[in-house]
């Protein structure tokens, strides 16, 4: 049985009234709820007003930005913003900062624990380089940074390296066993685009980025799984033609699991029209039938989890020219609200919870305990201001719109926090 934490003065425990709570299968309504995680602690009263009660998700694809880019985004506002959110952890990964020893490891586990307060931690896991600086001129101490912790290998969300070098990095890990995490894009042919090429590049004269950039550089790395037997993963899948390779890659015995990012599930490339920068992420946003195409390998199980890619952007950087902009967005705080919905109506609620908690949580090996709670109105919309967003940045696609669901409270580690 779990120990109480000691009480700090911040935590305490909670009981939530009138709630529907998640147990396992399906929500049921409960009158009361109490959780208890704080020994000692006062204890606080939350009216959920018949809500969903949610276990806490786990964030794929976060990045603060912080220490290289602090003028932009905080470890402080990154734990206010998974707080929001309702999510108890995530996978790190910075493309500003790449953790390629294990002094940057450590250096890095300890700056995230001097930001929070003790027993209040998140439970955050790393992916380490498997190159120097994200290059191609060196390997990474990947055994070292192994030893050290690391939940897998990572690439910065960079390009994929050419082949010679990538054989070597996955032939030096996988004497650790870990798995690699990929973001496919071929670097010649995605060039200098930033958006999906397509009839919405062409009519906007917009440099476009074509499918097979990610499809070659997914068969290139599968090729390489397969013949050196190593487990990968591919981050922000955007193509259904991915889709078909990563499914006949399984046929033949390759370990290898995907993602799906939650804005290349809510919008197609017709949102160019806007000219809107909010939109230039990477990878880029595909087409309607590109969209589709996803959402089936999320109903038919080829996509394991969905992920956030949480990326600060500061507003000087986003309010220029379209392809001027830095690419990034913003979702902890809105993931959860703007894709509950159309989850469950497509996969039902079970699964819906295994995309966004237990299934991220599991590619890296963490788990959660049933005090981390995230409540959420499904049928209450809230329109997302800046005010929503943690921090002093409020890039994302979704400021301004109307979603179908609110959070109205989370209760993460001990921590009440009601929105």
């Amino acid at each position: 049985m779990k120990m109480r934490k000691p009480c700090n003065g911040r935590l305490s425990n909670v009981v939530l009234k009138n709630a529907k709570f998640w147990n396992g299968k399906s929500f049921e309504l409960r009158d009361s709820v109490s959780l208890n995680v704080c020994e000692g602690a006062a204890t606080s009263e939350f009216d959920c007003k018949g809500a969903l009660v949610i276990p806490a998700l786990f964030g794929l694809g976060i990045d603060f930005m912080e220490p290289l880019r602090d003028d932009v985004y905080t470890f402080a506002d990154g734990f206010d913003a998974l707080r929001k959110g309702g999510f108890y952890g995530g996978l790190y990964e910075s493309a500003a900062n790449p953790i390629d020893d294990a002094d940057k490891f450590t250096a890095m586990v300890n700056r995230f624990k001097s930001e929070e307060r003790g027993e209040e931690a998140f439970d955050i896991k790393f992916l380490g380089a498997y190159s120097k600086g994200f290059g191609t001129d060196s390997l990474a101490e990947m055994v070292e940074l192994a030893e050290a912790g690391v939940a897998g290998f990572g690439d910065g969300n960079g390009v994929i390296p050419h082949s010679r070098f990538l054989r070597l990095a996955m032939e030096y890990g996988k004497m650790t066993g870990k798995r690699f995490f990929f973001q496919p894009m071929d670097k010649t042919l995605r060039h200098s685009g930033c958006v999906h090429e397509g009839a919405y590049s062409d009519m906007l004269g917009m440099k476009g980025i074509p499918r097979i950039a990610e499809t070659i550089a997914v068969y290139t790395v599968l090729e390489t799984a397969r013949f050196l037997q190593v487990p990968v993963h591919f981050k922000q899948v955007t193509c259904g033609e991915t889709l078909d390779l990563i499914r006949n890659a399984r046929k033949m015995g390759i370990d290898v699991t995907c993602d799906v990012g939650l804005y290349h599930l809510l919008f197609d490339d017709s949102c160019l029209e806007t000219l809107d920068s909010a939109y230039h992420i990477l990878p880029p946003i595909r087409s309607a039938a590109d969209r589709d195409a996803l959402w089936q390998g999320i109903v038919d199980g080829t996509v394991n989890a969905v992920s956030v890619n949480h990326t600060p952007v500061l507003r000087q950087d986003k309010v220029v020219n379209f392809e001027d902009s830095v690419p990034g967005a913003l979702s902890l705080e809105v993931a959860l609200p703007a894709i509950w919905n159309k989850l469950v109506a497509k996969v039902g609620e079970a699964r819906a919870v295994e995309l966004l908690s237990t299934a991220p949580a599991s590619l890296v090996g963490s788990a959660s305990n049933a005090n981390n709670v995230v409540v959420l109105a499904p049928n209450e919309p809230h329109v997302v201001v800046e005010s929503d967003f943690a921090g002093h940045v409020c890039n994302s696609p979704l400021l301004g719109k109307e979603l179908p669901s609110s959070i109205l409270a989370t209760y993460i580690n001990g921590v009440l926090t009601e929105l």
